[in-house]
C-alpha cells in the first residue's frame, strides 16, 4: 500500500528543492494549490493522469513519486519490485504460486510419460513421441523458469507455511509415484520384490518425504522472518 504521508512529504521536499510554490506547481499541473497541499499533507493523492507530469515537474520516477523517497540506481529494481508486490494482494500472489507449483507437476509428468510407457526396457527409446515429450517437458520448464522470474514478490509467494509443505509433500509422492511404476512398466513387477527391499522403499519414501517437508517449511519461515525483519526497519526508517 502507498504511504499517503510519506508520499507527501516527498512531494513537497521535491517541490521545495525545485523552488515552486504549491500555487506555481499546481498551475503547470492545472490544479488548485489546495489540491498541491493535500497532495502534501497526504489526504489525497495525485489522480493517475497526473503522475507522468508531476513527476516530470519534480524530476523524479514514477517509482520514487510512490515509494516517497529517492531511489539510488542499485535499489531501483528492488524497490520497483516492492511497490509491484504491495498493489497486488497476497491471495493472487499466493494464487500465481500455486499455478506455478502445478504446472511444475505437470512438467515433472510429461517428462516421465516415456519412463511409464517403455515396455521390458531399462530407459526409453529416443522415438519420436518420447523426444517430442522431452522438448515439451523442456520448453514449459523454460517458461516456468520466466514466469517465476517475472512475476513480482517471489520471497512473499514462497514464504507460505503451509503452502510451501504440502505441495514439498505433493513433489516428492508424485515424483516417487512416477518412478516406481516406471520401474514396473520397465519389467520389475512389485511381487518380484522381497519384503526387506518392500520395507526399504517405504522407508526411503518416508524419510525422503519428511525431509523434503521440513526443508521447505523451514525455508518458508526463514523467508517470512526476513520479510518481517525489512517491514520492521522500513518501519523504524520513516
Amino acid at each position: 500500500m502507498i504511504d499517503l504521508k510519506a508520499t507527501g512529504n516527498f512531494i513537497a521536499e521535491c517541490r521545495r528543492e525545485k523552488q515552486l510554490t504549491q500555487k506555481q506547481l499546481g498551475e503547470k499541473l492545472n490544479v488548485t494549490d489546495r489540491a498541491v497541499s493535500k497532495w502534501e499533507t497526504g489526504k489525497s493523492f495525485p489522480d493517475v493522469s497526473l503522475l507522468e507530469s508531476l513527476c516530470r515537474e519534480l524530476d523524479i520516477s514514477v517509482s520514487e513519486l510512490l515509494s516517497g523517497k529517492r531511489i539510488q540506481p542499485e535499489q531501483y529494481q528492488e524497490e520497483t519490485e516492492k511497490l509491484l508486490t504491495a498493489s497486488i494482494s497476497g491471495g493472487r500472489l499466493f494464487g500465481v504460486q500455486i499455478v506455478i507449483y502445478i504446472l511444475q507437476i505437470i512438467d515433472i509428468t510429461i517428462f516421465f510419460i516415456p519412463f511409464l510407457a517403455r515396455q521390458n526396457r531399462f530407459l526409453p527409446e529416443a522415438d519420436l513421441p518420447n523426444v517430442l515429450c522431452w522438448i515439451a517437458a523442456a520448453v514449459l520448464l523454460g517458461c516456468l523458469a520466466w514466469l517465476d522470474k517475472a512475476m513480482p514478490g517471489r520471497m512473499f509467494r514462497t514464504s507460505n507455511i503451509w503452502l510451501e509443505g504440502i505441495f514439498a509433500g505433493l513433489y516428492f509422492l508424485i515424483y516417487m509415484s512416477l518412478v516406481i511404476f516406471g520401474s514396473f512398466s520397465g519389467g520389475l513387477t512389485w511381487d518380484a520384490v522381497d519384503a526387506g527391499e518392500k520395507v526399504y522403499v517405504f522407508l526411503i519414501c518416508a524419510v525422503g518425504l519428511a525431509a523434503g517437508v521440513s526443508i521447505r517449511t523451514v525455508l518458508a519461515r526463514k523467508r517470512r522472518a526476513n520479510l518481517e525483519e525489512q517491514d520492521k526497519f522500513q518501519e523504524n526508517g520513516r
